[in-house]
């Protein structure tokens, strides 16, 4: 048997079954998953990064980039990653990462400051930081456009931004000693803080903003009256000397203390920024308010020393009105001196009795009223107010015995007239009792000038007779001298007689019977 050809071999092997090569490759894959996962993984990065913000001071004294924290109340919720100085303002730019759910609180009310140790008025804070190192607090807030630029506070605030309660404006001449972050006293309970002490753009007086937490805000009302309660108010009244304080940090530190009336038909609840007058002490906000004054000027000629602006008008012990101006006049004319003193008297005090008239209808009534009472002797005067400060106010009372007095309503200031106060009265008294005293003097040294000159040579005369007298007398009077020898011989012999007188009376006491039948034995 033949072996097979070559070719007849090639033709009984097998036919490979040959497959077209497939586009995909699963190599591929490996780099497109990590396209995938890199993407997810920026895409997750991105989407959980905070809000980058940028936080302006003026220093930058205890912040470092990267180690800074950012917190709100206690809790972190980003670092501080660069520090930079602004060419233009030379202030310090804060750049820092902000956690992702911040971002909705960050909003033009925002506001950041950095917290270190600070002693102030409100008490010690921060002291943790000596160890721990500074940090930037926030006081978040939903309120406004969002914003990523701030202006950081140089000082922490002294009321949470979230703190409950209403903010009022106080407007004073004097603030005394009151600072940001004293506190606000209502019946002696501290419930607020102030906020914010600023000079007015006229330079003549201050605003105070003040903080009063819920609920205790629901006290303040139109009725309210604040006053500076710093330091301790001394004053003497009919029990003595009393002392008032509201507490020992007022004494120390100062603070503000407020009451207010019961709501009532005309009394209301405060709105939030309400403004309202800061009086000087609790005394000052019990003074009525002027509301239908009229102003007169009182002429004086005495002292006023111990008067001054402010100084109450009273009738008989009540307020009528205050002291508003005090002036020197000099008429060349007369040649005479005057002070003039300026008062304004509120006519809605003055009420008639059994009749019901309005404030309104007495003031228009009140310059025919006030001549008939200045008729009947409605004088002012000047009276001592204290004892201890000598300071003066001026009464208002009744003197018939006044001299008349006619009101010139056509003068720009009415004048209402007056007397000399006591005083005044004392001085005219005490000249009065000098000139007395003077002529008393006078006549003095009248006399004893006329006993030195016309009656000293009668004198002498008369004294050289009277030696004469008083010799002659003397002699007279000598144991040895006639005289004095006859009176003794004339005491002696009565002497027996007045004892021969006394036997007889003797016997005749004892026999009566004598008187008629003779002495027995004759």
């Amino acid at each position: 048997m033949s072996e097979p050809t070559q070719d007849e071999q090639l033709d009984e092997l097998p036919e490979s079954n040959i497959r077209p090569r497939s586009k995909f490759s699963i190599v591929w894959l490996v780099p497109l998953v990590a396209v995938i996962i890199g993407a997810w993984i920026g895409y997750k990065a991105w989407s959980e990064r905070g809000p980058i913000i940028t936080i302006t001071f003026k220093t930058a004294k205890d912040l470092e980039a990267g180690k800074t924290k950012i917190k709100f109340k206690d809790v972190e919720i980003g670092e501080v990653k660069s520090i930079l100085v602004n060419q233009d303002t030379f202030n310090v730019e804060v750049t820092a990462e902000l956690h992702k759910e911040i971002k909705p609180m960050l909003t033009d009310q925002t506001r950041f400051w950095v917290v270190r140790a600070r002693i102030d008025t409100s008490g010690a804070s921060g002291l943790a930081t000596l160890l721990s190192g500074a940090y930037i607090d926030v006081s978040p807030s939903k309120k406004g456009p969002l914003s990523t630029r701030f202006t950081g506070l140089e000082i922490p605030p002294v009321i949470a931004a979230d703190t409950p309660g209403k903010h009022f404006f106080l407007h004073t001449k004097d603030l005394g000693s009151l600072e940001r972050g004293v506190p606000v006293y209502y019946r002696k309970f501290s419930v607020g803080r102030v906020e914010d002490v600023k000079l007015d753009d006229d330079g003549e007086s201050v605003t105070v903003r003040i903080f009063i937490s819920a609920p205790y805000d629901q006290w303040v009302n139109t009725s309210t009256k604040f006053w500076n309660a710093s330091g301790i108010d001394v004053s003497m009244g009919t029990n003595g000397l009393e002392v008032n304080t509201e507490s020992l940090v007022s004494i120390l530190v100062g603070g503000i203390a407020f009451e207010s009336k019961e709501m009532a038909g005309d009394i209301s609840a405060a709105e939030n920024l309400a403004e309202f007058k800061l009086y000087a002490d609790h005394k000052d906000s019990l003074k009525k308010e002027l509301k239908l004054g009229i102003n007169y000027v009182i002429n004086f000629t005495e002292s006023v020393r111990g008067l001054s602006i402010g100084a109450p008008v009273e009738f008989r012990g009540i307020p009528l009105g205050k002291v508003t101006d005090i002036r020197l006049s000099y008429n060349a004319s007369s040649n005479k001196i005057t002070i003039p003193v300026t008062v304004t008297l509120d006519y809605e005090l003055i009420a008639l009795k059994g009749e019901d008239e309005t404030a309104e209808q007495i003031y228009a009534q009140h310059e025919k009223r006030t001549d008939y009472m200045v008729k009947k002797g409605l004088r002012a005067q000047l009276q001592t107010a204290s004892l201890l400060t000598g300071q003066l106010f001026v009464a208002i009372d009744l003197f018939p015995d006044a001299p008349a007095f006619a009101m010139n309503w056509d003068a720009k200031t009415p004048e209402f007239p007056s007397v000399p106060g006591m005083l005044g009265g004392l001085e005219l008294h005490a000249s009065s009792i000098l000139k007395k005293v003077d002529a008393m003097m006078t006549q003095i040294k009248e006399f004893s000038y006329k006993l030195n000159h016309q009656l000293e040579p009668e004198l002498s005369d008369t004294l050289i007779e009277t030696k004469k007298t008083l010799v002659t007398i003397q002699d007279t009077l000598q144991n040895d001298s006639p005289l004095q020898q006859d009176m003794q011989s004339t005491l002696r012999e009565l002497t027996k007689a007045a004892r021969s007188i006394k036997n007889l009376a003797d016997y005749l006491e004892r026999h009566p019977e004598s008187l008629i039948k003779g002495k027995k034995g004759d």
